[in-house]
């Protein structure tokens, strides 16, 4: 499927108020993600770094909170090498602080961490997809199963988040560069909102609190 009949298919019917490019945003309290992909392959961990936070952030939609050590042992599984740990750590913590702090303080903005604009468009698909597939992880972690109530906008939204996660490369693009890049930041944006809306759902008295 390509990349723009993709957006129109999924964020079409819900198209955000506007389309903003995450990425032209300053991002200081975000870890730099290359760098953080680098130390987690060092490590030999489970997830890369969209995906970890992709996972953070379902499990925080799930369960209102999460200890830093519950999410950690998520991201590197039971395959990490001791070398390179303390370092590792240091960054994932600064996530997990971030994270916390955008989805809770009504000042601060909500970011997806995904690749910036300077790097391949097929490099950004990917690291959405795997933030999408993190992002469904996290929320099975925290406790949302296929069994659970959920309200119909944050159904919906689940399911065209797996739709996402399962976004293949060589099916995703077409031969019009800009048009692959509009429906890009569309889909982007979406999620993002999406997050924010299935996080007011899920945790309607924390999420009224960030709106005082």
């Amino acid at each position: 499927m390509k990349l723009n009949l993709r957006c129109e298919q999924i964020a079409g019917a819900k198209k955000p108020d506007r389309i903003v490019n995450l990425h032209e945003v300053f991002m200081s309290s975000l870890p730099d993600i290359s760098s953080l992909d680098d130390s987690l392959l060092r490590v030999d961990a489970m997830m890369v770094a969209a995906e970890a936070h992709g996972a953070l952030c379902g499990m925080l939609c799930a369960r209102g909170t999460v200890e830093l050590s519950a999410w950690i042992g998520h991201v590197l599984g039971d395959h990490q090498n001791g070398e390179g740990l303390h370092e590792l750590a240091r960054e994932l913590a600064q996530l997990h602080s971030a994270t916390l702090e955008q989805l809770n303080d009504a000042v601060a903005d909500f970011h997806l961490l995904l690749p910036d604009d300077g790097d391949g468009l097929e490099q950004r698909v990917a690291a959405l997809a795997s933030w999408c597939q993190g992002y469904v992880y996290g929320l099975a972690a925290g406790g949302i199963s296929g069994e659970t109530e959920l309200p119909a906008d944050s159904r919906e939204l689940l399911a065209d988040f797996i739709e996402i996660s399962r976004a293949a490369m060589d099916d995703s693009l077409s031969d019009d560069e800009e048009a692959d890049e509009i429906a890009f930041v569309e889909i982007s944006e979406y999620v993002r909102t999406g997050v924010l809306l299935v996080n007011e759902e899920l945790q309607p008295l924390k999420t009224a609190h960030r709106l005082q």
